[in-house]
């Protein structure tokens, strides 16, 4: 699925068009498609409808007919007579109005009979502004958004909520609080990116007609990947494999107190299904991972005080040179030896590598490009402020282009922690990921999500789409182990424990 921006949809209706097909059947499309949305999501009986002047009152005014051809009770309301209407949204509303004399009405100035009107509704449907909004709302068009976000009912905007700057997550004044937003063609920054992501309730993308010739022209801002692309796209299990088949992931994780982030590290790659799983600690706590963990093989390094120093590094490269796929730094701890340990083991590596936490600390200049072609990094905002110098809110406020320019400019797939994830890759895609929720905010979350890469990565899959599948799968266990328990409740073990079933449904897709 396409993330594009409004002047691309702009473009996009202009070039359809050119090609021969009238603007008037890209509303009749665009409408239905609300119609067919709202029918499909709400019990609703009574409607009220708010248009405005542009592309989206004409939406809505195909929309009103449908639903009264349907048999709903549908109020529409503007704010201009229909004369004021452009061209092909003034051609609608008059079709409206010709089949369903004394539906429209034009809102008086102090709103009373449109607030008497949604007293009595059980739904609005918003097609007041669109993608063109580039200021605060004020006026009348803040007093209708406030008369709708105050009433009791299902709310649905078309296209994106009046109010709502189209290309940036940002919320610049107040706007229609949707419980359902009917996106057209494709999703808008604004439907992904929060807080405006919050505004928009569940977002549903109906097609309008646009030939696909013409999405050949268009490179978009992002893509979301659908269950059916992730399905696809996971490493293919042989019939005939083995352990060997499979592949062998190397864990580098944990430290005196952090046992646990490596365990869960080793746990999630074995349950992408990696065929041999090594998790190498330090010697102090390597009891620890051995029990908890028989599937593993456990190898304990010197360390100082629990943590793994330069001299870590010597007993490790036998199974280094052995290893298809590294994960390094759960638990690691940020003390300078550890740093330096973590830097020289970098310098020997050869094979895909997943860094995350304690590993991303001890990045620099110089080994970032020593793993450029072949790693995945996954910081959340505040690691990632660090290797950008850059604060942790203008980071997730900026999230596709954060992404796009860091894994272009070092030649590395970045996965961009936070709601959307967003996965950068070397050649300049980003990829937004549209599951989780916050069953995922609690500390080890990133560890089971550092396995699941590096397990599938172990599997065959790239660095990109290992990143990619891997943060589907990990936000998709989370929705999944949220069906019948709360979010706050859930623990990182209990994605572990869910995987195998969420997995199979995703496989099943």
């Amino acid at each position: 699925m396409y993330v594009v921006s409004g002047a691309q949809i702009k473009a996009l209706d202009e070039a359809a068009v050119e090609a021969g097909i009238p603007a008037g059947d890209l509303m009749e499309n665009a409408g239905r498609g609300v119609a067919d949305a709202l029918i499909k999501s709400a019990a609703v009986k009574n409607i009220v409808v708010v248009a405005g002047k542009g592309g989206n009152g004409g939406d809505a005014f195909v929309a009103a007919r449908i639903l009264r051809e349907a048999g709903f009770h549908v109020r529409v309301f503007t704010l201009s007579s229909i004369e004021e209407l452009a061209e092909t949204t003034r051609d609608k509303a008059h079709l409206l109005d010709e089949r369903f004399p004394g539906t429209i009405s034009v809102l008086d100035d102090d709103l009373v009979e449109f607030a008497e009107a949604l007293d009595g509704a059980d739904c609005a449907i918003d097609g007041l502004l669109g993608i063109g909004v580039d200021r605060p709302l004020s006026g009348r068009y803040l007093n209708v958004v406030r008369a709708i976000n105050e009433a009791d009912l299902f709310r649905v905007a078309i296209d994106l909520p009046s109010g709502l700057l189209s290309d940036s997550g940002a919320v610049i004044g107040e706007a229609i609080d949707a419980d359902l937003t009917v996106c057209m063609a494709a999703y808008k920054p604004a439907h992904l990116l929060y807080p405006a992501r919050s505004y928009c309730g569940t977002v549903e993308v109906v097609p309008v007609g646009y030939p696909d010739s013409l999405w050949k022209s268009v490179t978009p801002i992002a893509r979301v990947a659908k269950k059916e692309w992730i399905a696809e796209h996971l490493p293919v299990r042989r019939p005939d494999g083995h352990k060997g088949t499979f592949g062998h992931v190397l864990v580098v994780a944990g430290s005196l107190g952090m046992s646990g982030a490596a365990i869960l590290t080793a746990t999630a790659a074995l349950r992408a299904g990696a065929g041999l799983v090594t998790v190498a600690c330090p010697r102090s706590i390597q009891s620890i991972i051995a029990t908890a963990l028989p599937e593993a093989i456990t190898i304990g390094l010197p360390d100082k005080d629990g943590h793994l120093t330069g001299d870590s590094l010597a007993p490790l490269r036998d199974v280094l040179a052995r290893a298809d796929v590294l994960a390094i730094g759960p638990g690691l701890g940020r003390a300078d030896a550890t740093g330096a340990f973590v830097r020289s083991l970098i310098a020997e590596v050869k094979s895909p590598l997943v860094l995350d936490a304690d590993g991303l600390f001890a990045l620099n200049p110089e080994t970032l490009k020593r793993i450029a072609g072949y790693a995945v990094l996954t910081p959340h905002p505040g690691e990632m402020s660090r290797l950008i110098e850059r604060p942790a809110d203008e980071i997730d406020a900026d999230r596709i282009e954060v992404a796009r320019a860091f894994a272009g400019g070092h030649g590395v797939v970045l996965l961009l922690k936070g709601r959307p994830t967003a996965i950068g890759t070397p050649s300049g895609e980003v990829f937004l990921n549209p599951t989780g929720n916050t069953a995922l905010a609690t500390g080890g979350s990133g560890d089971v999500l550092t396995g699941i890469i590096a397990g599938l990565l172990a599997g065959g899959a790239s660095t990109r789409d290992a990143a990619i599948l891997g943060a589907y799968v990990h936000g998709y266990a989370a929705e999944h182990r949220s069906r019948d328990r709360a979010e706050r409740s859930i623990i990182p073990s209990d994605l572990l424990d869910i995987m195998p079933r969420a997995i199979k449904e995703i496989e099943d897709a």
